[in-house]
């Protein structure tokens, strides 16, 4: 593959990233989790959409609504976030328009589906409260809700669970015509299956490991028709390891030495599956992982530190947007098949 890198912009302390689309064009954000921007690339150039206050862990477009999106802010400082907010964001009349939706305490992670013609809210807490930084005595939760008809107001949240401690990881699956939410802690991966009335019916929640997980991601990776599972181990740990299903029970296949592991993403990248892995000290590598007989990897860039990454899949070109927290870099990079 051919990988070409830009660098969008430089963001202190950047932490999110997200591809969306503003009157039909795609554009990259990239939003500092620290007391700093939220900045838009597109075709025209870089825009602000906020300076202040910063504390951004997720951006996440609004299903349905073109140039909408949803972002936390106030996630600051990251040991001590009771003042975390969601927020309504809006690209309209050449700015953009930033609303404070309600207080979300610790959110940490969390993602929009649409059911039924309707949005809905799926989110998970770090924790509970913290009086300092090592402080993992109030386990996270994981809660959800439906948007009101009017992004920018409030709506009431239901928890699903309570009991995650150090509730980090957050990915989606579709699969048989379902769709859960995979959730990662010290108590293991827990799968929560999104019901046909999110709010009205329980929710099947299912723990499908046990031992401590960071973050998860999932692809069927060797084309079996069976899903991979790729997680980083312990709390932004020292090892990635691809699991697969056997009998019922998760069993590790492969596994790779990183340091302080903060990026896993599963998917297709130019049609080929791949997960996509990140991590923030020693060499601060982002690779790619494939099959093809074996495990192979190629290395996407190196000496960034990722901490996130959004994905626009394509079949011949793909594109993949790195929030280069240990530099201050957005970067895009164009993936394309060798020609």
């Amino acid at each position: 593959m051919i990988i070409e890198k830009t660098t969008l912009a430089q963001v202190d302390k950047v932490y999110a990233a997200c591809i969306g689309r503003v009157d039909g064009e795609t554009v990259f954000f990239g939003a500092s989790e620290g007391p700093g921007e939220c900045v838009c690339a597109a075709k025209g150039g870089i825009d602000t959409v906020w300076t202040q206050p910063g504390g951004t862990m997720n951006l996440v477009p609004i299903p349905g609504r073109d140039g909408e999106f949803y972002g936390t802010q106030k996630f600051l400082p990251v040991f001590a976030a009771e003042e975390c907010t969601l927020n309504y964001i809006k690209y309209e009349d050449g700015g953009w328009i930033v609303k404070e939706v309600m207080k979300t305490p610790y959110l940490h992670r969390f993602d929009l589906f649409m059911q039924d013609g309707e949005v809905w809210f799926i989110g998970s807490t770090l924790c509970g409260k913290k009086e300092f930084t090592q402080d993992w005595s109030s386990p996270g939760a994981v809660y959800t809700g439906r948007v009101q008809k009017d992004p920018a107001q409030a709506f009431p949240l239901k928890k699903l669970y309570e009991g995650i401690t150090k509730n980090h990881g957050f990915c989606k699956e579709e699969a048989d015509g379902a769709v859960r939410y995979l959730v990662t802690g010290v108590e293991g991966i827990f799968a929560f299956e999104v019901p046909g009335r999110p709010w009205d019916e329980e929710w099947k929640i299912k723990k499908i490991y046990d031992g401590e997980v960071s973050d998860i991601a999932v692809c069927d990776i060797d084309g079996d028709g069976r899903a991979e599972y790729a997680s980083i181990e312990p709390f932004h740990g020292s090892k990635a390891v691809i699991y697969k299903e056997v009998d019922g029970t998760l069993s590790p296949v492969k596994e790779y030495e990183i340091d302080f592991g903060h990026v896993i993403w599963g998917g297709t990248v130019n049609g080929t599956p791949v997960f996509i892995l990140g991590y923030r000290r020693q060499d601060m590598r982002l690779l790619m992982i494939y099959y093809d007989g074996d495990f192979k990897e190629e290395t996407i860039d190196s000496e960034t530190g990722p901490s996130q990454i959004s994905v626009l899949s394509g079949e011949k070109e793909s594109f993949l947007l790195s929030a280069n927290r240990q530099i201050n870099e957005l970067a895009l990079y164009k993936i394309s098949i060798d020609k």
